[in-house]
Parts: C-alpha cells; structure tokens; sequence
C-alpha cells in the first residue's frame, strides 16, 4: 500500500514537473511575437484619444446557427436601463432561420425605441472575427459592446459599463465575469449588476500595456466576450480583430483581440462581479466562425 501510495505521488510530481516544462518552452503567448506587435502598433496608440463625456454605444452581434436563442439575445438589448444608441446584427450566411427571425424582431420594435437597429448580410460566411469587423466598421459610434448571439447582457450593462470607462478615461477596453446558464436556468438568472454590487463596490482589476508581457497563458487575461466593451479607435489603433488565425497572438480570435488591445493600452476587468450571461449549452467558437 505505501509503494502505491509513493508511486501515485512520484506520478503526480512527474506531471506536474512536465506540465511546468511546457508551459516554459511552448507557452500558449509566445512573448516575442507580443513584442513584435506592440513595436508595430506603438505609433498608432500615440494619437488615439477616447472620449469621456457620454460616448455614443453600439451593439455588434455576430450570427449564426442560433436562431433558438435570438429571441432571448434581442431581449437583453430591449431591456437595457441605458439604451444602445445602434444594435448592428451581423447575418454570416447563417443556414438556419436567423435572417428571419431578426428581420421580425426588429420590424415589430423599431418604432418602439430610440436604439437603431440594423441588419446585415454577409453573401458567404466569413467566420466571427470578420463579421465583428464589418459590424464595428459599420457602427458611427464611439463605444463598442460585443453580444454573441446565443448569450444575454445583464439589463444594467451598457449603464455600468459607461461608468466604469469614465472612472478609468485612460482604459480603451472593460471586460468582465459571467453568469452561467441554460436555456432551463435563464429565467432565475439574475439580470441586474448594480443589485448584485453596486457600481462603488464592483473590483476592478487595473491592468497597464506592460501586464501584457507577462501574460503566459491565453487565460491570464479572462474575460467573456459577451458584455466587453471598447472603444471603436482603439480597436482601429490595433488593426481589429484578426480573421486569420496564422496572425494572431493565440488560436481564440476574442481571446486575441483582448492581449493585443491590453498589449497597446489599458484594459480593466471585473473579475468578480458579472457583467453578462453565458449560455453554456451552446458555443460559436467552433470551426470557421471562431
């Protein structure tokens, strides 16, 4: 029994010794290929300015294969406590029926909000990153909020989001912590941020461009996707998101996108209070459309 119990142990060292090893020699963001960006990008982040009096916000939702989940996504942008000034949908050559279940919601609500709404078509699919791309592109606004289509912003989103930005004018990018949910769980998941801590109590996690180079894994900056928020001149400074995988810091295109954005300016993160609900019985970041 105790030669087991040292062979179980010595195994346990063995792995993580190696797993150490790894993580050394192949780390999953590759510092010089960080340096490398930053000293491309670094005269493009000298002149870029955010604004700090009411920024104009916009809503850019990729879509595609989850036209079940499109009702409850247009939802949370209904009811927002600080409408969106645009929600721009992005149709990437979705087989199923999203086309169509947008084009009805938003006939039947237009009139019903000061939010713009607006739809486009991709005529192939093109994946997440470059239907993001064309959506922001679009946008006149100076903030940008990302929803995946299949997710749910809490309803005080947009609110806290611009807040905390003009707490922090020096930061181009907010993300956050999630709730998890199913399609079962979504109606007792809770949707208002202030009542789970108010905005003086939200942490915040200050993180300057040189946190960037100590990065090792693509995780050690965490935030979900759904509920970010940066400002469109900041995502023009670092070249925006980048479809093609061969050029990116690490595989995930949102993942990405936040340590080139954290690489060139500084981000803020809410690691302990939600901003947004994942849906974790669905995922877009599969195949081509991640």
């Amino acid at each position: 029994m105790l030669l087991h119990e040292l062979y179980n142990q010595a195994r346990s060292i063995h792995r993580r010794l190696r797993r150490a090893v790894k993580e050394r020699l192949k780390p999953e963001v590759h510092q010089k290929r960080v340096r490398a960006f930053i000293k491309s990008k670094h005269s493009s982040s000298q002149i870029t300015i955010f604004p700090t009096a009411k920024p104009s916000v916009a809503i850019i939702v990729p879509c595609y294969g989850h036209a079940p989940f499109l009702e409850e996504m247009f939802e949370s942008i209904k009811n927002q406590t600080q409408a969106a000034d645009q929600a721009i949908f992005v149709i990437d050559h979705s087989p199923d029926a999203s086309a169509k279940i947008l084009e009805r919601l938003i006939q039947e609500y237009q009139d019903h909000t000061k939010t713009e709404l607006i739809l486009l078509h991709n005529e192939k699919n093109i994946g997440q990153a470059a239907s993001l791309n064309k959506g922001i592109e679009f946008s006149s606004c100076d903030l940008i909020m990302i929803l995946n289509d299949d997710d749910y912003l809490m309803h005080d989103c947009i609110e806290t989001a611009v807040q905390l930005l003009g707490k922090y004018p020096q930061a181009a990018l907010l993300g956050g912590h999630s709730l998890h949910f199913s399609s079962e769980q979504l109606a007792s998941t809770p949707k208002i941020i202030q009542a789970i801590r108010p905005l003086d109590q939200i942490e915040i996690d200050f993180r300057p461009p040189e946190k960037a180079l100590q990065y090792r894994k693509y995780n050690d900056i965490n935030m979900t996707h759904s509920g970010s928020c940066f400002y469109k001149s900041a995502w023009q400074a670092i070249g925006g998101y980048y479809p093609d995988k061969s050029e990116r810091l690490v595989h995930f295109s949102d993942r990405d996108f936040q340590i080139r954005m954290n690489a060139i300016f500084p981000v803020i993160l809410s690691n302990i209070t939600p901003l947004s609900c994942w849906r974790n019985d669905s995922s877009v970041d599969q195949g081509v459309n991640s």
